[in-house]
């Protein structure tokens, strides 16, 4: 076989017996991402392609309506009112824990502080929105005391290989960190912080040091190092594309109406008529005089305050008596409003369900939501409203855990007990209109 190779001993042609062939310029194969960086001689590991997938994710968010409104509710609700903090007095007949109030006034005082509900707000924010939230322990001088645990801005935060440091960075979206404008803090073990906790301290490291808790994740993930968060199914089966394009969709139907529905043919002596040519001169005077009149036309014809304005054309006779003038031609449309809205409204559902929110909490009940003529009922809201509270049971236990264990670490009682309060909305044949309940 005769072969023909380029300077760098690529075949360019190779021609047999029976086979002949050349190599054709192609797109040069894509660089796989890199899935870890080093900073301060630590190895961590990228979150998504580019290791820019919170930011991503928050544009995905912003841009659709109906997934920003399902994590907001995930988070209030999860909040609730509060926690309250409870000790155990006991247990009745049914092996149930008799709870009374905490009289640890410290500890009160702690659930109705900023620092608290700072805390928690910002956990259930970066659960919900991101998958992953990553708590921080701060100490007094002596190590003998937790006074603060905060949660750093997940966008801003990786996790080394080894899952034994926290990397805290402002800005991933534009570049990569370095070790001058990074912090790093160790991190506890995830499988027994507290015990992992209690040999640093022995161990005299956790002076003038804050310690990263083991990053809180979506527990039904099964990445390693960062959960995916619920919604996105929805992205990746692409009903987020389908909710943000059909807003778009309809706006620009309303904007180009008359496009859409009419077809209009033009003479071609009706340009000379109207404009008439002179010498090679005007011409690119006439062109713009065309343009102009066009444009107008479109102005006052086209957009949704000129959706139903009626057209009316003239012509003159031709040669044999027939009229010469414009033809405007009705457009079939199948596809109307109507049809849109409900796509829409099955899209909004799908991802309302991908955050295991049933659509009836917010008047929208299938089939077809409140643009089918669908809009549920109050018992729909409020079963809907009780199911969320359960099935963020998990989740509301996972914010709480660094907080018993700074708690425990001060030396309260191992015996405390933290409820969520919720006020729910009752039947009317209760004899009122809401009840407290805790969970």
């Amino acid at each position: 076989m005769d072969i023909l190779f380029n300077n760098d001993g690529d075949p360019m042609m190779f021609c047999g017996k029976g086979v002949y062939g050349f190599t054709k310029n192609t797109e040069p194969v894509p660089e796989k991402p890199k899935e870890t960086f080093t900073v301060k001689e630590r190895d961590f590991v990228s979150w998504g392609p580019g290791n820019r997938y919170p930011d991503e994710a928050v544009r995905t968010i912003g841009s659709t309506g109906v997934l920003s409104t399902g994590i907001g509710f995930k988070a209030r609700t999860s909040f609730g009112q509060g926690v309250v903090p409870m000790d155990v007095a006991g247990y009745d007949d049914n092996g149930d824990q008799r709870l009374i109030p905490c009289r640890d006034e410290e500890v009160q005082k702690y659930f109705r502080s900023w620092q608290f509900i700072n805390y928690a707000s910002s956990a259930f924010r970066d659960l919900f929105k991101f998958g992953n939230c990553f708590p921080v322990l701060y100490f007094n001088r002596d190590a003998s005391k937790i006074v603060n645990v905060i949660v750093y801005n997940a966008r801003h935060c990786r996790v080394s290989k080894d899952k034994r440091w926290l990397l805290a960075f402002p800005n991933f979206d534009e570049q990569m960190p370095t070790d001058q404008d990074s912090e790093v803090f160790p991190m506890l073990d995830e499988y027994d912080p507290f015990t992992d906790l209690q040999r640093m301290k022995l161990a005299g490291k956790l002076k003038g040091q804050p310690v990263a808790f083991p990053r809180i994740k979506n527990y039904y993930s099964n990445n390693d190092y960062y959960g995916i968060p619920d919604w996105d199914a929805a992205l990746r089966s692409g009903w987020i594309d389908i909710a943000n394009k059909i807003p778009k969709f309809l706006a620009k139907s309303y904007a180009n109406a008359m496009s859409l529905m009419w077809h209009i043919q033009v003479p071609k002596t009706f340009w000379n008529e109207k404009f008439p040519k002179g010498d090679n001169s005007n011409k690119e005077e006439r062109k713009k005089k065309i343009q102009d009149w066009m444009k107008k036309m479109e102005e006052d014809l086209c957009g949704e305050e000129n959706v139903s304005k009626a057209f009316i054309s003239t012509y003159e006779a031709g040669i044999n008596g027939k009229g010469e003038g414009w033809k405007i031609d009705r457009l079939e449309n199948e596809i109307d409003a109507k049809e849109r809205l409900s796509t829409s409204a099955a899209a909004n559902s799908e991802i309302l369900f991908s955050l295991m929110i049933n659509p009836s909490v917010f008047g929208a009940g299938m089939p077809g939501g409140a643009y089918a003529g669908n809009a549920g009922s109050g018992s729909d809201i409020r079963e809907s409203f009780l199911v969320s509270i359960i099935t963020t049971y998990i989740e509301k236990q996972q914010v709480l855990f660094p907080v018993k264990m700074m708690l425990e670490y001060n030396g309260h009682s191992d015996n405390l007990v933290l409820k969520y309060k919720e006020t729910i909305l009752t039947t009317l044949n209760t004899g009122q209109a809401k009840e407290e309940i805790t969970t």
